[in-house]
């Protein structure tokens, strides 16, 4: 190894600390997407996935090859079974409120300035009704609003918040932000005001 290379790789090395304790300073990536405990959230969110697997068992699986029809009447009735099931349903049951501020400081950091811009766009974009902070008929059990588009929820979002089943999804429904259960099409929950 000549001198000039050995000298290069002594500068490299002795740059690296310089370099981590720069970074250390800031937020690295993992800090921004690490999800926040939210333990009473996630056990809402596991009681209600295992009510619907359980209501969905009593009412019968769709076959390999449903149609469209049977698609429909399949997730109205389950729909109907969680309607009863959960008759005294209120906003809060799942987004549990002393949990609630942690996933609004979620939302509004991915959300806010100019950094937000980017989610902010993505979310309006197919919000059914942007601006309302909660608005008419986002209730727990309503439908899902009868042909509203499926607001996107940002990926960098996505990964701060707590992981769902792959049947619930996060959406936005003005600045509320809804847990919907994709079966049944319908709302399982909503945190009013979660957009700034």
């Amino acid at each position: 190894m000549g001198r000039m290379s050995a000298i290069r790789q002594i500068g490299v090395l002795c740059g690296i600390p310089a370099l981590l304790v720069g970074c250390a300073a800031r937020h690295t990536f993992a800090d921004r997407v690490a999800p926040g405990s939210l333990p009473v959230f996630q056990a809402n969110v596991k009681g209600y996935t295992e009510l619907v697997d359980r209501l969905e068992r009593q009412i019968g699986a769709l076959p390999d090859k449903a149609t469209a029809e049977q698609i429909k009447a399949h997730e109205r009735a389950l729909a109907a079974a969680i309607a009863k099931e959960r008759a005294g349903a209120r906003q809060g049951d799942v987004f549990d409120a002393p949990e609630q501020p942690a996933i609004r400081q979620i939302v509004r950091s991915e959300t806010r300035g100019p950094q937000g811009r980017p989610a902010r766009r993505a979310i309006a974009e197919d919000n059914p009704k942007p601006g309302h902070p909660a608005p008419p008929g986002v209730t727990p059990n309503a439908t899902y609003p009868a042909g509203a588009p499926l607001s996107t929820v940002p990926p960098t979002l996505l990964l701060r918040l707590p992981a769902l089943p792959k049947t619930v999804e996060y959406r936005f429904v003005g600045k509320a932000l809804v847990l919907r259960d994709a079966r049944a099409n319908v709302i399982v929950d909503y945190l009013p005001d979660a957009l700034p």
